[in-house]
């Protein structure tokens, strides 16, 4: 697909009101051959009514949209049929009709209102039923399928009706997993074979997966919009959709992937500092960050899970480069964090020396709590220098002791209560 081929749909300073509320605000938007741009966006964002607008249910109070080089009010209803097919969020649940009829009515446009459909038209619908999976409903009353299968038939519809172009208002909403990702498949693969589609998506991750542009609404406006990389951002996303994210890669594909962060339980007030290192600060931030604590993070090498969990959260931490030794200014950095910290844990890894000097940070903590090493963790070995690591270990170990994940957790918990206690006694 060429980058200057002239677009088929076009909408310039699109806006939208109704009285004193602006539901499109100058909005933007083409479409070219052979691509398919997703349209996301939080509730409200104003993806259904542009999708009304570009199809020609409302008219736009200022702006205008041009569909395959012609304003888009010079077609009539049945010759823009032709061009440019919809499905609604909301179709309809009670069609009195057998599912091969509603198919059929798809062709209506081409036929004409009032003519039945033909052996041809038959045809065309049973083909479109075979291609969603569907051809054994044909006889069955439509109101009588799931809400799933009855979007796979209104989609079948729109098949039959042949426009070039289409537009899809969150056709997935209803359909589980396999069968959304059959459904935009075959909007791709349509899309291949020289169609051109718009699909409103609430699944930012199928987005992605499947598009080849995103246009990201918000307020009525476009915020955003071009590659899915471009497009789904933490910052963007975030700002949109007012929920922490974390954005990543989708390991088989190379896809875009967006994952909302559980918030945290509420501020509890107890500082905890964990130092980790090859993953074995995991289960203890997550403890720590779902209960409500104020975490920070110790020093981590670049790529190692501990740091990419931190990351994700927002929480702060000295990184040093993978397999680096830890430097005067990471481990300054991460002290001034011990030290401010009510509590601090050193969790079970394996020292060496790109991470020995996480003993000195151990060492100057408030409150130190130790954790032993569990079945299944890593094993707490000494690589480097290990007489002299396993005696300054051992020496932390006197003087704090060695506690068990459990154990560790319900100390976290006794503190948060007994400071919630200590704040009440003093507001009495």
């Amino acid at each position: 697909m060429s980058g200057n081929a002239t677009p088929v749909l076009r909408a310039e300073d699109l806006t939208y009101r109704i009285g004193t509320a602006t539901l499109l605000d100058g909005v933007e938007i083409e479409l070219r051959r052979g691509e398919l741009v997703g349209l996301i966006g939080p509730n409200g964002a104003g993806k259904s009514t542009l999708l009304r607008t570009l199809i020609g249910f409302l008219t736009p109070t200022e702006g205008s949209v041009t569909l395959q080089g012609r304003a888009l009010a010079s077609y009539s209803a049945r010759n823009r049929a032709k061009v440019m097919s919809y499905l609604s969020q909301h179709g309809p649940d009670q069609f009195p009709f057998p599912v091969i009829e509603v198919v059929e009515m798809g062709s209506y446009p081409v036929i004409g209102m009032g003519r039945s459909p033909g052996s041809r038209e038959r045809e065309a619908a049973l083909r479109a039923l075979s291609y969603v999976g569907l051809e054994d409903r044909a006889d069955r009353p439509f109101p009588t399928l799931s809400g799933g299968e009855r979007q796979l038939v209104l989609f079948a519809r729109v098949l039959v009706q042949e426009s070039p172009i289409i537009l899809l208002d969150e056709p997935t909403a209803s359909l589980d997993i396999g069968h959304e990702s059959t459904l935009l498949q075959m909007v791709r693969d349509l899309c291949e074979e020289g169609f051109s589609a718009i699909i409103a998506l609430h699944n930012l991750n199928i987005a992605a997966e499947y598009c080849t542009r995103i246009v990201l609404m918000n307020d009525g406006k476009v915020r955003a919009a071009g590659l899915p990389d471009r497009v789904l951002t933490r910052e963007l996303v975030e700002e949109c959709y007012h929920t922490p994210v974390h954005v990543g890669r989708n390991d088989s594909t190379g896809s875009i992937t967006v994952s909302p962060i559980p918030p945290s339980g509420a501020a509890r007030g107890l500082r905890v500092h964990v130092i980790g290192g090859a993953g074995s600060g995991v289960n203890t931030t997550r403890f720590l960050h779902r209960i409500g604590c104020s975490v920070t993070g110790g020093v981590a090498h670049e790529l190692d899970s501990d740091a990419r969990l931190w990351k994700a959260l927002g929480i702060p931490y000295a990184e040093v480069p993978a397999f680096a030794e830890i430097d005067n200014e990471a481990l300054s950095s991460a002290s001034s964090m011990v030290e401010t910290a009510d509590i601090t844990i050193l969790c079970a890894f394996p020292f060496g020396k790109g991470n020995v000097r996480n003993l000195e940070l151990a060492a100057r903590a408030r409150r130190l709590i130790i954790l032993g090493e569990e079945a299944g963790g890593c094993p707490r070995e000494f690589f480097v220098e290990p007489d002299e690591t396993r005696a300054a270990f051992d020496r932390l170990v006197h003087e704090h002791g060695l506690v068990s994940y459990r154990e560790m957790c319900s100390t976290i918990e006794q503190e948060i209560l007994a400071g919630v206690s200590r704040r009440s006694d003093a507001q009495e």
